[in-house]
């Protein structure tokens, strides 16, 4: 019985996940505010664990180091997609 509850939970995230995704989330920073269109990259990556390794919600460690490491930047290099520069995300003050 617990292990259908667990399936079709697990089901209904990942159909559901695009439709009930955050659209926005905003980082303020010291040097301008970052604008991180989550829903967009949901419904672009289709699929959570690229950047939620541990199931949904915050990302454990998330900081300006993984944002600017292996996290966004990173990602954006290796898919060459996306900004990379430090005004492409952070929008001046």
């Amino acid at each position: 019985m617990q292990t259908r509850i667990l399936v079709a939970a697990t089901a209904l995230i990942l159909v559901a996940g695009p439709a009930l995704a955050i659209e926005k989330i905003t980082f303020p920073t010291r040097i301008g505010t970052v604008v991180f269109p989550h829903k967009k990259h949901q419904e672009a990556l289709g699929q959570c664990r690229g950047c939620h390794e541990k199931g949904p919600g915050k990302i454990d460690g998330f900081n300006k180091v993984l944002a600017h490491g292996k996290g966004c930047k990173g990602c954006h290099e290796e898919l060459k997609k996306g900004p990379t520069r430090c005004n492409g995300c952070h929008q001046g003050k």
